[in-house]
This record gives structure tokens, C-alpha cells and sequence, in this order.
């Protein structure tokens, strides 16, 4: 409702000041020149292209995602707001250069990190509602490889612009089309891995550290590109405090993320010798035996027997491999999970499960 409201009087305005400058005008490009003499007519025209960008964006939205949910719309929000406020602190340093051209640019940058934002929580989403239908993989696989291309195509524009002309506004645009590349990148990765999950009998056991090591990639690709990128300007222009934020928080998720993979790498590397096996009377202590990561009854796995028949040695191995995932394991605070269950709660955190 409120849009409609919005895009009526924007119309109305837009409309009423072209009318106008047709009558005060005697042909066409005097009124155009007439409207760009005017700021107040800038203004209304600006106001209306903003219009017509958002229907544009919500035509595009109800193709790829029909209704969005609350917590997308949240995130929307948010993300605009950070996203708003970094461009007005860029500004800042690009203040000479700031014309008709940058809100334009800007408005279609904002406009893609939208797009991506929205993809990043459908491809998320999948692994809640694992049973999508054929339209959302047709949609996600057309908007990810459009927005791929757009990203490529208009970061090559922005950087040929800087190596033709120099340092210019373009250096943040291009920068910004370089974070959109490892972004929609990503996404892409989580896509497929989600899809590969799917299609899996099984529950798919790696599949979060693939996760993780992209994940990794991604924030190592993105702190070499805000690096880059603020020394380049430190040294063109000046500090660039709009992206201060941006930097601090990725450089600490990576290392963040390397000191989890080395703990994670630590804590597994020889699971069998460092967390012995549950016993009968482990279990009797215990006033419950379900373990709290999967929610199922544990059991003391029975060894295996060494003088079965060789006709059957790979039925053997294979529930013998099915009892070591699930065998109980005992860690040092005296807790008790399964092997697998165990496993799969260390590639996210390396502490008990309990605490």
C-alpha cells in the first residue's frame, strides 16, 4: 500500500514537471535543457528513476524468489543499512567526483548486493527444506550464473575505466564487483554441496567441513581484495575508514576460521587412541545412555571376530566399519557420544558438546 501511494505521487510529480517544461519550452531538447537547469526537476526525475528501479527489482524478485520470508526481509534491511552508510562514508573521499554518474553506479551496485544477499539465504534455506520443487533449482541456477556474469562483466568495466584514466570513483566500484565475485562464488559452492547432499542416500558426513574450507577460501580471497584495495587508496587518496569494518571483521573470521581448522585437526587425529571406547560400565553410571548429539540409544559395540570365513570378509568389513562409526566414545570430562556424532560436532566446535 505504501508503495502504491509512493509510486502515485512520484508520478504525479514527474509527470506534472515534464508537462511543464513542454509548455514553457518550444520544442523538445529545450525542455530537456530546461530540466536539467533545474534541480528541483533533477530531483523529481531522480525520484521517479528510483521508482522504477524498485518495481524493476520487485518484477525480478516475484521471478527468482515469489514471496519473500521475514527473516530475508530482516536481513534485507540490515544489510542495506551497513551498505548505505559505507557508501556515504566513501563518499567522503570521492567527494569531487560525486555527480549524476556515481548515484547511478551506486544505485546498480546496491541493486546487485541485493540479489546476492537474497540468494546467499535461498541456498541456505535449502538445507532446511530439503524437498524443494524443480522451479527453485531452475531459478537459483539462472540467477546465480546471471549474476556471476554481470559481476565479471561490469568489474572489468570498472577496471579498465581505472587503468585508462587513473584513480577515479571506479576503484571502489571495481573493488566492490571483486567482493560480489567471491561472494556469489561461494554461493555457487553451497549450492552444489547442498544439491550433491540431497541427492546422497546416506547423510553425507564431509559435508560441512567442505563447508568449512569454502567458507575459508572465501574470506582469504575477500581479505587479499579489501587489502588491496586500502592500500591502494591510502596511498591515492586517504584512509579509507568506510571499509575499516569490513576489514577487521573478515581478517578476524579467518583467522578465526585457521584456528578452528587447527584445533579440529588436533582434536581427530587419532580419535581411536585419544578418546577410548564406552564400557558396559560407563553405561551403568550413566542415567542416560542416549547420546545428546543425534538423540539415539547408545550400545556397547561388540569387536569383531577374527575367525569368520574368508567368502565373507567384505560383509565383515563393512559392519565392522558400521560399528566403529557407531561405537561410543568416552571423552576426558567423561562424557559419551557416538563416534560419528563425535566427529561430525568437532568440524564446528572443538569443546564438549555439554558445555
Amino acid at each position: 500500500m505504501r508503495l502504491a501511494v509512493y509510486g502515485g505521487v512520484s508520478s504525479l510529480l514527474a509527470l506534472g514537471v515534464i508537462l511543464n517544461a513542454m509548455h514553457q519550452r518550444s520544442n523538445f531538447y529545450a525542455a530537456c535543457v530546461y530540466l536539467s537547469k533545474s534541480s528541483a526537476c533533477i530531483m523529481i526525475l531522480l525520484n521517479m528513476g528510483l521508482l522504477l528501479a524498485i518495481c524493476f527489482g520487485k518484477t525480478l524478485q516475484a521471478i527468482f524468489f515469489g514471496a519473500l520470508r521475514a527473516i530475508e526481509v530482516e536481513h534485507l534491511y540490515e544489510r542495506s543499512w551497513y551498505a548505505v552508510t559505507e557508501t556515504c562514508l566513501a563518499m567522503t573521499i570521492f567527494r569531487q567526483e560525486f555527480n549524476l554518474q556515481f548515484v547511478f553506479v551506486f544505485t546498480t551496485l546496491l541493486f546487485l548486493k541485493i540479489f546476492h544477499w537474497l540468494c546467499q539465504d535461498r541456498v541456505e534455506f535449502m538445507e532446511q527444506s530439503p524437498s524443494n520443487r524443480v522451479t527453485f533449482h531452475v531459478r537459483m541456477v539462472n540467477l546465480m550464473a546471471l549474476l556471476f556474469i554481470i559481476d565479471c562483466v561490469l568489474a572489468r568495466h570498472a577496471i579498465n575505466i581505472t587503468l585508462t584514466k587513473g584513480p577515479n570513483m571506479m576503484v571502489m566500484f571495481g573493488f566492490e564487483y571483486t567482493i560480489l565475485i567471491c561472494t556469489i562464488m561461494s554461493t555457487i559452492g553451497k549450492y552444489i554441496l547442498n544439491v550433491v547432499d540431497m541427492r546422497s542416500e546416506e547423510p553425507w558426513e564431509g559435508k560441512s567441513m567442505y563447508v568449512f574450507y569454502l567458507d575459508l577460501l572465501t574470506d582469504f580471497l575477500k581479505l587479499i581484495t579489501y587489502l588491496i584495495f586500502f592500500f591502494f587508496i591510502c596511498y591515492y587518496y586517504q584512509l579509507p575508514i568506510h571499509i575499516i569494518r569490513d576489514v577487521y571483521v573478515t581478517f578476524r573470521s579467518f583467522i578465526q576460521k585457521c584456528r578452528d581448522l587447527y584445533r579440529y585437526r588436533r582434536a581427530t587425529r587419532n580419535m581411536n587412541e585419544l578418546y577410548p571406547n564406552a564400557t558396559a560400565d560407563d553405561f551403568a553410571r550413566m542415567n542416560d545412555s542416549t547420546c545428546i548429539i543425534c538423540r539415539e540409544e547408545m550400545q556397547v559395540t561388540p569387536t569383531g571376530d577374527n575367525n569368520d570365513n574368508n567368502n565373507d570378509n567384505n560383509n565383515n568389513n563393512q559392519q565392522q566399519q558400521q560399528q566403529n562409526m557407531d561405537q561410543p566414545k568416552k571423552l576426558p570430562c567423561g562424557h559419551i557420544f557416538h563416534f560419528h556424532c563425535l566427529r561430525s560436532w568437532l568440524e564446528r566446535q572443538q569443546s564438549c558438546p555439554t558445555w
